[in-house]
């Protein structure tokens, strides 16, 4: 660039002393060729002068391009911090999401009780589908800012997604009904979490429940997840009580009313106990005698718990009820079988070979 530059001055160096030439000229008579080469030099000049001109608007564009640049680079460093402290604040909301409904939670529990009331279970059912949406609206608002921040058009993204939505409607229409019977289970209490329910063929625990599945953990501790959508039938087992239902049977040589007075006075001992009488509601019911079976008489009765207590209080019972029975002399009948072994001559080589053994064995003091 320098050189350029001292080219420049020297061509107007020149030019100077040609003007200063020309005007000695002007008072001399000048030749054909001293004329032709002035004409020359003033024309290297003036290609000069333009040449300067072009360069000086190069050298600007330059400027101006590294200029712009650095704005993009800057913009761009700019766009990455910013998304990242969208991120960072996206995070910092999840967790307050998580601490502050699991404050709750802890804050709404009932202490000391043996099971919480139907309204606390269902504000907690209500608390965790709200984690479920909250963590969901937290993810698509952070995404949606994100793509704005980098210069991504969204309204063009939303408006596909719609047109994508609406093609796979039939495909969703399996999506939609889960989420719709979610909310009918929600809003009208069908279940909650820590109920114990019976959907189809499947049974057990509810563990949580949001608009899309259901969550069930069943004895052996398996977990099965139920689509809201393909409930049809809800057996729930611990809706406001549950009772224990029990059927035993005796043998028919027993008094049943003496069996029925000794059931109702094991229920009024288990009543009075310290621990299961806090998980008994009523006296228990006697209904009576029940069927005459083959080998038994079926004595029916139940006892009214508190919600998912029954098959505890049913377990009590009948460890009870089986060492009374053994301490009064109650038989308990189990199944005989009367081997008969037929009356035609094909059969008396069997029945004569049956009764040698039994003589031959030895007889039981």
């Amino acid at each position: 660039m320098r050189r350029k530059f001292y080219f420049i001055v020297m061509l107007q160096i020149v030019l100077s002393i040609a003007v200063v030439h020309d005007l000695s000229f002007a008072k001399d008579p000048i030749n054909a060729t001293q004329s032709s080469a002035l004409t020359s030099v003033i024309s290297e000049s003036a290609t000069v002068e333009v040449n300067k001109s072009r360069i000086d608007e190069l050298e600007q564009k330059i400027e101006d391009m590294k200029h712009e640049n650095v704005v993009v680079e800057r913009s761009l460093m700019t766009k990455i911090i910013n998304t990242g402290i969208l991120i960072v604040i996206g995070i910092i909301f999840f967790i307050l999401l998580k601490f502050s409904l699991k404050k709750f939670e802890d804050f709404i529990s009932e202490k000391g009780v043996i099971r919480e009331s139907d309204q606390t279970l269902r504000i907690k059912t209500i608390v965790r589908l709200f984690n479920w949406i909250g963590s969901l609206a937290i993810i698509c608002a952070i995404l949606y800012m994100a793509l704005e921040n980098i210069g991504f058009n969204v309204a063009p993204l939303l408006a596909g997604a719609g047109i994508v939505g609406l093609a796979f409607g039939f495909g969703g229409q399996y999506l939609i009904r889960d989420l719709i019977n979610g909310i009918f289970i929600l809003l009208e209490g069908h279940y909650g979490v820590n109920d114990i329910v019976k959907i189809g063929e499947y049974a057990g625990v509810v563990e949580s429940i949001n608009l899309r599945i259901t969550v069930l953990r069943d004895a052996e501790g398996r977990v099965i997840i139920v689509p809201n959508g393909e409930i049809k039938t809800v057996v729930n087992l611990t809706k406001d009580f549950s009772r224990a239902v029990l059927s035993i049977g005796i043998a028919y040589k027993e008094n049943v009313d003496r069996v029925m007075d000794v059931i109702r006075e094991i229920g009024k001992e288990i009543r009075q106990d310290a621990y299961f009488g806090k998980l008994i509601i009523d006296d228990l019911e006697m209904q009576g005698v029940d069927d005459f079976a083959e080998s038994q008489v079926t004595i029916k009765f139940r006892i009214k718990t508190l919600p998912s207590k029954q098959f505890e209080v049913a377990r009590e019972l009948r460890r009870r009820i089986k060492n009374r029975f053994d301490e009064l002399g109650i038989e308990i009948p189990f199944p005989h079988r009367t081997l008969y072994w037929g009356a035609g001559q094909d059969n008396e080589w069997f029945r004569s070979a049956a009764s040698n053994i039994v003589k031959k064995a030895p007889l039981e003091k």
